[in-house]
């Protein structure tokens, strides 16, 4: 298999695997949003890092230490934007907070200017700004119609603010291997919640759910998506993070019955837009790519 095609199927397949997170994080009925926080991260790291221990041997001590202490800074940037997500998802709707969490590639590229100084082209900047003006949109929505609330749609800001900012700091940091830092930032996640929540009053069948969530959904998902951008270039894996933020809501839809409100709708088309705009862009301008 060549390796574009097969950077392709695998990111694209792990987008699948994670665009039911969402409805999932809904269907916990009694855990509040820092027990979900606690556990589906704290099983996500130790996941990841079983993971580690198998494919690393007794090298895996020192490949997590080669992380360096950017790679512990971009950890702690996930381990906020984990935080972010759950709570954003208990607060508005899957929709509107996978709307918000589409604008990461935008984020990450103010955050590479004003950080390290990264050249943000024209192109671009016109995409933030139609981004931008879906995200008005979707808060407008909120405050109008009541589809959602603000106060969860400007905590789903976090996500892509926190997830820029680490994927800033891993480019800083050179080649890294990404799943010690997400491990490490779960850890992050299960830490900073813990003195907030009562993690041992989670009863069975939420916990069934958040286990779903947190040994297989995200771990599975981000072993695949991780694994094959590295055969596709960052306009190609922006596209297919797409994937999520359309079947996401469909899930949500299907399943619990959360249906959009038109002007979640009309910001999500913009922003979708901007950002498979943006790299459709960008891959037309490669050598080669037409």
């Amino acid at each position: 298999m060549a390796p574009h095609l097969k950077g392709l199927l695998l990111s694209a397949t792990g987008m699948v695997v994670i665009s039911p997170d969402g409805m999932l994080v809904k269907l916990v009925q009694q855990a509040d949003s820092l027990q979900i926080v606690f556990w589906r991260t704290l099983l996500t790291a130790v996941t990841l890092s079983l993971v580690l221990v198998v494919l690393r041997g007794r090298g895996v001590v020192a490949h997590v230490r080669g992380m360096g202490r950017l790679g512990v800074a971009a950890a702690l940037m996930v381990g906020l934007s984990n935080i972010s997500f759950v709570v954003a998802m208990t607060l508005t709707t899957v929709a509107n907070t996978l709307v918000v969490l589409a604008t990461m590639p935008l984020f990450g590229a103010v955050s590479g200017l004003l950080l390290i100084g990264e050249r943000v082209r024209p192109r671009t900047w016109g995409a933030i700004a139609l981004a931008m003006a879906g995200v008005v949109i979707l808060l407008a929505g909120s405050v109008g119609l009541g589809g959602g609330s603000l106060a969860g749609d400007l905590v789903a800001l976090g996500i892509p603010l926190f997830m820029g900012l680490a994927l800033v700091l891993l480019r800083k940091a050179g080649d890294r291997d990404t799943v010690p830092v997400v491990a490490l930032g779960g850890l992050a996640s299960a830490l900073l919640v813990l003195p907030f929540c009562d993690p041992w009053a989670v009863g069975a069948e939420d916990m069934m759910v958040i286990v779903l969530m947190g040994v297989l959904v995200t771990p599975l998902a981000l072993s695949l998506y991780t694994s094959g951008a590295r055969y596709l270039p960052a306009a190609e894996v922006a596209l297919l993070a797409l994937i999520e933020t359309v079947l996401g809501p469909v899930w949500a839809w299907a399943v619990v019955g959360e249906v959009p409100t038109p002007l979640t709708l009309a910001g999500g088309a913009l922003v979708v837009g901007a950002i498979a705009g943006n790299s459709m862009l960008a891959l037309a301008r490669r050598p080669g790519g037409g």
